[in-house]
């Protein structure tokens, strides 16, 4: 066995997410794929669809329980979030929901998952935190993006350790842990 094989199975992608209600979940994979129709490319699989938190890329298999324990610490309460506004970024040819204004209690949760996870010695994006849900990719826009009629929003009461794993079908995401707001 090779040593790039032995140490895909050694390694995991993972990112910590907020998921949308069902209601929410309904209406942004409904908005996915009109935007699909409209701007070309793909969209994104309904059961894909997520907030990032905070993206950690791969992480060794054995730390798995140490991220775990280090997240069980992150405290927030729960909050309403709202995505008001549809927008593309040409540079990676993606269209996402975007909010106009991050609600206070969404920063207090990345900013408590980012210190818990620099203080355990856990690498992640640490880029400016602009909030969004990819809904499309490999999207070619020559016109304008519609308006978003109506805020799509929902409740947070959890977020998720979430795995992102290549398989034949293409990119699947799979929960593997989860924690309540206060």
């Amino acid at each position: 066995m090779n040593n790039a094989h032995t140490l895909k199975k050694k390694n995991m992608r993972v990112f910590f997410a907020i998921k949308p209600d069902d209601a929410a979940l309904k209406q942004l994979s409904h908005l996915a794929k009109q935007l699909a129709l409209t701007c070309g490319g793909q969209k994104t699989k309904k059961a894909n669809i997520h907030l990032t938190l905070a993206f950690l890329g791969e992480i060794a298999i054995d730390r798995l329980a140490a991220l775990r324990s280090a997240a069980k610490g992150v405290k927030a309460t729960t909050f309403d979030f709202s995505f008001d506004e549809i927008r593309y970024w040409k540079h990676n040819q993606i269209v996402y929901a975007g909010t106009s204004k991050c609600t206070p209690e969404l920063l207090t949760l990345v900013n408590n998952l980012r210190n818990t996870l620099s203080t355990n010695r856990f690498a992640f994006d640490s880029r400016a935190y602009k909030p969004h849900i990819t809904l499309v990719r490999k999207a070619k826009l020559d016109r304008t993006l519609p308006d978003l009629a109506t805020p799509i929003s929902w409740r947070v009461a959890e977020w998720f350790l979430i795995q992102s794993k290549q398989t034949d079908s293409g990119i699947n995401y799979i929960s593997h842990d989860r924690w309540t707001l206060n």
